[in-house]
């Protein structure tokens, strides 16, 4: 009998938690605006509405058998916080982090993993927002990381597709020298893409180039047919329901992660975090390893988890798309590209068609490479002073902006106004002209430069980090939508030998 005449309830379901939770309070005053309360003087319910049904169908259906048993044996009562334990935090929810979570589900079938994702939907950034190219393999340094995953991936991603029956298309790709002078690029794209196992690769000229695509006017052209199109938000999507339905992942979103610190006598990771924008509540959840996928904050990851964020700092850059009318849509047939402009950042305004199940069937145009003032900076004066901080004192990023002043200056020119964005373009199909586009989407990507102004060209892991318990992923632009698959393959690898899973 309690002091207001009640009896103190004990949950016939779970005794043990209500005498734990009862150690915990023991002897905890608790305060209220007039006096302090002591725990023997509130009544306390042996749970909230809600708690301590079954797992749920309805809750499986969307988040996965697992998360529906974890959350109906959530502890009760209500002042009993217990963390989600995993063997794997995977720290990123765009395409590459949900290929790496897939990949140890496929590789360790003992195995538990989470995915942490600050967003309220996977792929919400770089991976659902780019021209969804399935990219051959050519522009990459053979034997680099990127090649080998590229060319890899490629053909990983064509056969997920077909398995779970989402839209993709090889439709080909002609990368075009407007003059001789640029011919000089087609041939050294062709060695490097042959160099790096890229097939049926061929060098065509001016008359071939039109009976292939009549509107397009250039020297000579890589024809690339093994290049294609996909939907990389809609692959994202897929996968994170392969993760969920797997019954050992789960996928959390509003997961913004702020702390990472190793729990020394279990040798696990506890990571911290809560919704972004909010003061509340506190998540957290338990792993005994963490790897970070994190795109436009792979730094700041990296500081949280006793990494070197001072080395490879992310400079993000802005493309914006256009898009032809619906009368005009059909006008190629297949990606047309530019010859690479140089500096290592942008492959030029090129011409792609699309199979986004958001955005329809079109026929875009673009992106730019434009710096932003913010790491998700989707439109021109979107502004974060820490963001602008960051890439001002980048000391390798203005090696960069100086030895290519001209292009930094010109993608600036380009991304403000469009009649010098379009005319990019027209010097691929001189017949453009600027009532035939439209608005599309805005995308942004992720860059590291190294020292001496080098655009990063190869993926950089950074390993062993918070006492071998933590894995980093640092630089991962295009073609990482591409090589996700196989990027997974490289990062279970490489934790395979960090963490001596067996």
């Amino acid at each position: 009998m309690n002091r207001f005449g009640g009896i103190t309830r004990r949950s016939a379901l779970m005794p043990s938690l209500i005498l734990r939770n009862q150690q915990q309070i023991k002897n905890k005053m608790i305060h209220t605006s007039k006096r302090c309360l002591s725990k023997e003087d509130l009544y306390f319910f042996d749970k909230l509405p809600g708690e301590g049904h079954q797992p749920q169908k309805g809750v499986e259906k969307i988040f996965g058998p697992l998360r529906a048993e974890r959350f109906a044996k959530s502890l009760y009562p209500v002042l009993a916080t217990p963390e989600d334990v995993f063997d794997v935090a995977i720290v990123g929810g765009g395409i590459v982090g949900l290929a790496t979570a897939r990949e140890i589900l496929n590789r360790y079938p003992e195995k538990t993993v989470v995915v942490l994702e600050k967003e309220d939907h996977v792929a919400a950034h770089q991976t659902g927002h780019n021209s969804g190219v399935i990219h051959a393999g050519l522009y990459y340094e053979p034997g680099s990381r990127m090649a080998h995953t590229c060319v890899r991936g490629a053909e990983l991603m064509y056969k997920y597709c077909e398995d779970n029956d989402l839209p993709a298309e090889r439709c080909g790709k002609l990368i075009v020298a407007c003059n001789e002078e640029e011919h000089a690029q087609v041939e050294k794209l062709y060695k490097q893409g042959t160099a790096n196992g890229v097939k049926d690769l061929e060098i065509i000229y001016k008359d071939e180039i039109k009976k292939l695509e009549p509107n397009v006017d250039a020297y000579s052209a890589l024809n690339s047919p093994n290049t294609g199109i996909t939907n990389f938000w809609l692959v994202s999507q897929c996968l994170a329901n392969d993760i969920r339905q797997s019954g050992r992942g789960d996928v959390k979103l509003s997961f913004e992660v702020l702390k990472v610190n190793e729990i020394e006598e279990d040798r696990r990771v506890l990571i911290k975090g809560r919704e972004p924008g909010q003061n509340g509540p506190h998540l957290s959840v338990q792993a005994k390893n963490v790897i970070t996928c994190g795109g436009f904050y792979s730094d700041r990851l990296s500081k949280i988890t006793g990494g070197n964020s001072a080395k490879h700092k992310i400079v993000t850059f802005r493309g914006t798309y256009y898009q032809l009318k619906p009368e005009y849509r059909t006008i190629v047939s297949r990606n047309i590209y530019p010859v690479p402009s140089g500096g290592g950042i942008p492959v030029g305004v090129h011409f792609t068609p699309t199979v986004d199940v958001r955005r329809g069937h079109q026929m875009i145009v673009g992106p730019g490479a434009c710096i932003t003032f913010s790491r998700e900076g989707y439109k021109f004066f979107d502004f974060k002073l820490k963001d602008v901080l960051d890439f001002a004192t980048n000391k390798p990023f203005w090696e960069f902006v100086l030895q290519n002043f001209s292009l930094s200056l010109g993608e600036l020119y380009r991304d403000l106004f469009k009649f010098a964005f379009l005319k990019s373009g027209q010097r691929i199909i001189p017949n453009l002209k600027g009532d035939m586009v439209e608005p599309s989407f805005t995308g942004v990507m992720s860059q590291v430069f190294e020292p001496g102004g080098v655009a990063a060209g190869d993926y950089i892991l950074e390993r062993k980090c918070l006492n071998g318990l933590a894995l980093n992923l640092r630089n991962a632009p295009s073609p990482a939508a591409t090589g996700a698959l196989a990027i997974g393959e490289m990062l279970v690898d490489a934790a395979a030998e960090d963490f001596n899973w067996k």
